[in-house]
């Protein structure tokens, strides 16, 4: 899937919300979360934990097309890969935090995952 600028900012933005529900990130997740942001968005994971949080309805709505205005990838395609990246980075630690999965949950079901799919996205990393 390819991200337009503006598209790899949010996403960067959102996966570090996910990272940093818990208050911190600590060393392997950062590790993970520069891997992913250099791979998925060719950014400085440096660069984007100066920017302001991102609220999931935000998100959604930026990905939302309009008549004079279209987006190349679908919110739910988007969803998929927060989970992934975003489940990724917080098992560096070991364990998903409460304030973690929260977040995760609220980015998933704003870009309309159901509650089905993202069980059945967690099921892979999460038994």
């Amino acid at each position: 899937m390819t991200f337009d600028e503006d598209l790899k900012r949010l996403y960067a933005r959102a996966l570090v919300s996910i990272a940093r529900a818990d208050g911190h990130i600590d060393a392997d997740e950062g590790e993970r979360l520069r891997e992913r942001l250099d791979s998925r968005c060719n950014l400085d994971v440096a660069d984007v934990l100066l920017e302001p949080s991102l609220h999931p309805d935000d998100l959604a709505s930026s990905l939302q097309g309009g008549p004079f205005r279209g987006t190349a990838v679908r919110p739910d395609e988007v969803a998929r890969l927060l989970v992934e990246d975003g489940l990724y980075i917080a098992l560096a630690k070991g364990h998903i935090t409460e304030e973690e999965g929260g977040r995760l949950w609220r980015y998933a079901t704003a870009l309309g995952l159901s509650e089905d799919e993202l069980r059945r996205l967690t099921g892979r990393w999460i038994p």
